[in-house]
């Protein structure tokens, strides 16, 4: 890029010392056309480098800024405003393409115990734990994302009833055996999942998530720790 802007400001220093020496003197002279060549071999090259440093930096910053503006600062987790965004898009394609999806919400059972007990901080370490495992648990064609205080989601595509219920079972179960180390202290937690799946009655993504918030509270009821699908 540097080579090629340097290239350029030569041809078009001695395209314009040409003409305008030809104009003024009527001939062209040597010392013009080496002070064409040389002054923009000596300057473009810099020149090239700062505009270059700053377009990268620019672009830098604009990637930063939109990495914050979809991710949950805590966790790292997308957030909610993102998700929802991402899961209307997957439903208009799922009713163009007769695709399959389902949306897991889920929150940690008793959280409020956890942070009366060992603290916020505690609280906040767990919830950076389940972001991790949980990003590390889905496929790259999922979606997870915090929802909201305790509570997560996560948008699964191309899944069967069946399917989803294992896959919420395996992130429910290997979440119970985590362990959160807090001064010396370990914190063990579990999470109530409820599972919502679009089908052919599903008019709307607000359907989806009210059958997954009545089956997360269906999970509560049955005693926690579990995973039911609607």
């Amino acid at each position: 890029m540097t080579i090629a802007v340097t290239i350029a400001s030569i041809l078009i220093s001695i395209i314009l010392t040409t003409v305008l020496t030809i104009l003024l003197s009527g001939g062209i002279a040597t010392s013009s056309m080496i002070i064409a060549t040389v002054v923009p071999t000596l300057i473009a090259p810099p020149f090239a480098y700062i505009t270059l440093r700053l377009t990268y930096q620019l672009d830098l910053a604009e990637e930063r800024l939109r990495q914050l503006a979809i991710t949950d600062e805590l966790t790292q987790a997308y957030n909610r405003r993102y998700f929802i965004e991402i899961a209307t898009k997957v439903l208009a394609g799922t009713k163009r393409y007769g695709d399959s999806f389902a949306i897991i919400i889920f929150d940690i059972d008793d959280f409020k115990r956890i942070n009366d007990t060992y603290g916020h901080a505690a609280g906040d370490q767990v919830l950076r734990m389940i972001s991790e495992i949980c990003t590390t648990h889905i496929r790259d064609s999922d979606i997870f994302a915090r929802y909201g205080g305790e509570e997560f989601v996560i948008l699964v595509q191309r899944c069967s009833p069946t399917d989803i219920v294992k896959f919420a079972e395996r992130i429910r179960i290997t979440l119970s055996q985590a362990r959160v180390l807090y001064n010396q202290v370990e914190i063990q937690f579990t999470v109530s999942m409820g599972a919502g799946i679009f089908d052919s009655q599903t008019p709307d993504l607000d359907t989806i998530l009210t059958r997954a918030d009545a089956a997360l509270y269906a999970a509560k009821k049955q005693g926690k720790n579990c995973t039911v699908l609607m």
